[in-house]
């Protein structure tokens, strides 16, 4: 193994900032899948009020 030295360690780059780490995409996900929730409850209150099949609040 070569050893490096100094001047050759300040040009190591490394990585990329653009990349989505998977914190974010976990994040992404767990947005989607609160919408797609969100979204089968409003159908379903839809076409509960529309077929009249609602519970009675009393």
């Amino acid at each position: 193994m070569n050893k490096i030295e100094n001047e050759q360690l300040d040009k190591i780059t490394g990585g990329n900032i653009s990349t989505v780490s998977g914190p974010i995409i976990n994040a992404i996900v767990n947005i989607i899948n609160v919408l797609e929730d969100a979204g089968y409850a409003f159908g379903s209150g839809i076409r509960r009020i529309i077929e009249n099949k609602i519970c009675p609040l009393n």
